[in-house]
């Protein structure tokens, strides 16, 4: 903490800022994708479903085969999208940190 001024820990606190803004956007468009990605995953297993020929079970799991692959893309999307809730979530703790030493630099300096 000694090397630290204050002008380092106002461009400190700005960037996690910054880095909090870029990240609340990453999330506002990885939330459209999930929900877009679900759509089509649902949609397209009730096709497949409603197309096969079978019993029910048979309907069932050739609607999971046809659609697997939608179903991990949007699996994939909720993922991404709670990877970045979570790095927000670290970047405001990182944000509440570099305040807590924000008034011990100030002291620090002022003595």
């Amino acid at each position: 903490m000694a090397n630290l001024t204050p002008h380092d820990v106002i461009e400190t606190l700005a960037a996690i800022s910054k880095d909090i803004d870029e990240t609340t956007q990453e999330i506002a468009r990885l939330d459209e994708e999930t929900v877009r990605a679900r759509a089509k995953f649902k949609k397209e297993h009730a096709r497949a479903f409603l197309n096969a020929e079978g019993a029910m079970d048979i309907r069932r799991y050739s609607a999971e085969l046809e659609t697997a692959d939608l179903s991990l893309e949007y699996e994939l999307c909720e993922q991404k999208l709670r990877a970045a809730v979570g790095h927000i979530k670290a970047l405001r703790d990182r944000l509440e940190v570099g305040r807590s030493l924000g008034p011990l630099v100030r002291l620090e300096w002022g003595a």
